[in-house]
C-alpha cells in the first residue's frame, strides 16, 4: 500500500481549475483500505480479506458541498469526477492528469490474527469457566492521502485490530493496538467477567456514587465531552463558537484531543482534509477552551481551528470528529477513589453510551458492575445503566485517578464508524443516576 510515487501537482493544478472563487475549497481525497479477518470456521482456520481503493473530488464553496468519489484510480475516471464537482459547466474539457499508482498486490500474511483466537480462548480457560464463543479478529490497514490547491501533506498510514466476541448474551468486543498475549488476556477478563455479571444479581435503581475504570471513563468522556463540543453539534443550539469560555463540568476536568499523541500505528500529523493536527484543549478546568472543528466550520468563524476533520470513507465528506481523547492525569491513587465513592458502585467497562444532543441526555450501558463496600471493591452485579444530563454528570466528577491506560473502541455517530483511541485514568462520580 504506497501513494509514494503519485504526482500530486499535475492533480493539485485540475483542482485549481474548479476552485475559482476566492473563497473555495477543493480537494482531492484518495485512499486504500485492506481488512484482513480469521475465518468463520474454527475448524478449517483461514483468512478473509477485503481490498478496496479510490478516491473522491470535493468542491465546498458558499457553505454548500459537491463531492463526487470513484472506485479505482484512472485519469478518465478522475476527469469525470471533476466535471461532476464543477457542476456549473459540467461539459467542460479540464486538462486531467494520470493517476499512476502502483497495484497493491502484495501477498497476504497475518499470522497474528490466525493465532488470537486460540491465544483468546486459552486465556479463558485459566479463569477455570467456559462458555461458547465466536470470536471474529480483523487486522485493519489504510493509506490516505489528501491534494489540496495550496497544501498537500505527506500520506498517512494507519494499523490496529480489532476483536469481536459473539456470545449467548450478546456481542463484547474492543479495538486494538496488537495482538497479544497480554490484550488477549485483558479481553478474556473482561468476557468473563460479563459471562459472570450476566448471571448476577441487579442493583437496586436510584442515586450512587461510582467509580469508572479507565476504560469506562474513555467512553463516558468520548460521548460526554468530546461529541458534546463538536461543531456540528453545537451548531444545533447556535454558533458554536460562543461555547468557548462555558463552564461544562467540573474544574478537575482538563481534557484534550491529540491525534499525533495517539498509540503506535493510528497517530496522525494531518486529518483527513489534510489539515496539520493540533493538541486540542477541549476543557481546562472544566471550562470550554477548543471546539472540535473541521476546515468548513473554522472557516465560519475565527475562534475555531481546524485539523479534526475525519471521514469513515471517501464516499461521505469529512465531519469533525475527536482522534484521541486525553484526560490529564489528577492526584488521586484508586483507592482513594473507592473511599469517595464507598457504598457505590465501581464500572470497569461500558458496552456503549449514546448523548441525544438535541436535550443533552446521556447514557451509558455496562455489562456488569462491583460493589464498594469499606473502600473495596466487591460482589458483582448485573448489568445495568447509568443516566442523566450531560452538564450535571460531568459537574459530577469528584476525583481524577492518576494512572492512565491506553484503550480503543468504534465510535459510529451519524452513521460514519470510525475507531477512536483515549488515554484515561480512572474517575469517580458523585451522585448520578443508576438503572437497569
Amino acid at each position: 500500500m504506497s501513494f509514494a510515487a503519485l504526482e500530486t501537482l499535475p492533480i493539485a493544478r485540475s483542482l485549481a481549475q474548479i476552485a475559482d472563487h476566492g473563497d473555495d475549497l477543493a480537494e482531492v481525497y484518495l485512499e486504500r483500505v485492506e481488512e484482513v479477518g480469521s475465518a468463520d470456521d474454527r475448524w478449517a482456520p483461514g483468512l478473509t480479506v477485503r481490498r478496496e481503493q479510490g478516491f473522491s473530488v470535493r468542491l465546498v464553496r458558499d457553505g454548500k458541498t459537491w463531492l463526487a468519489a470513484r472506485d479505482g484510480f484512472d485519469g478518465d475516471s478522475f476527469g469525470a469526477a471533476l466535471r461532476q464537482v464543477a457542476r456549473a459547466l459540467p461539459t467542460a474539457r479540464y486538462a486531467v492528469p494520470r493517476l499512476e499508482i502502483a497495484p497493491d498486490n502484495q501477498p497476504i500474511s497475518a499470522p497474528e490474527v490466525l493465532e488470537f483466537d486460540s491465544l483468546l480462548r486459552r486465556a479463558v480457560s485459566q479463569h477455570h469457566v467456559a462458555f461458547p464463543m465466536r470470536v471474529e479478529t480483523r487486522r485493519h490497514r489504510r493509506e490516505v492521502q489528501v491534494v489540496g490547491t495550496k497544501l498537500v501533506p505527506d500520506r498517512e498510514e494507519e494499523l490496529y485490530y480489532s476483536c469481536r466476541v459473539g456470545l449467548p448474551w450478546g456481542r463484547y468486543g474492543s479495538v486494538l493496538t496488537e495482538l497479544s498475549a497480554t490484550t488477549a488476556g485483558h479481553l478474556a477478563t473482561g468476557l468473563v467477567a460479563a459471562f459472570r455479571g450476566s448471571k448476577a444479581p441487579l442493583v437496586e435503581p436510584g442515586v450512587h456514587p461510582v467509580v469508572l475504570g479507565p476504560a469506562a471513563a474513555a467512553v463516558f468522556l468520548h460521548e460526554a465531552v468530546a461529541h458534546a463540543l463538536e461543531t456540528d453539534t453545537l451548531a444545533l443550539e447556535g454558533p458554536p463558537e460562543a461555547a468557548i469560555g462555558v463552564q461544562l463540568g467540573s474544574e478537575e476536568l482538563n481534557v484534550l484531543d491529540d491525534p499525533a499523541g495517539a498509540p503506535s500505528g493510528v497517530k496522525r500529523a494531518t486529518d483527513d482534509e489534510g489539515t496539520p493536527v493540533i493538541r486540542r484543549w477541549l476543557l481546562l478546568s472544566g471550562k470550554v477552551r477548543q471546539p472540535i472543528a473541521d476546515l468548513a466550520a473554522a472557516a465560519s468563524s475565527d475562534r475555531l481551528i481546524p485539523g479534526a476533520g475525519r471521514r469513515a470513507n471517501r464516499y461521505l465528506p469529512p465531519v469533525s470528529r475527536s482522534s484521541h481523547l486525553e484526560l490529564v492525569a489528577g492526584p488521586h491513587e484508586i483507592q482513594d477513589l473507592l473511599t469517595r465513592a464507598d457504598g457505590g458502585l465501581y464500572l470497569p467497562e461500558a458496552t456503549r453510551g449514546s448523548l441525544d444532543p438535541h436535550t443533552g441526555e446521556f447514557r451509558m450501558r455496562f455489562p456488569y458492575g462491583r460493589r464498594i463496600h469499606r473502600e473495596k471493591v466487591g460482589e458483582l452485579v448485573g448489568p445495568l445503566v447509568l443516566n442523566g444530563r450531560v452538564a450535571a454528570l460531568l459537574e459530577a466528577v469528584c476525583g481524577v485517578g492518576s494512572e492512565p491506560e491506553i484503550g480503543g473502541g468504534w465510535c459510529a455517530k451519524g452513521g460514519q464508524r470510525l475507531p477512536v483511541w483515549a488515554t484515561t485514568p480512572a474517575l469517580a462520580l458523585a451522585g448520578v443516576e443508576v438503572e437497569w
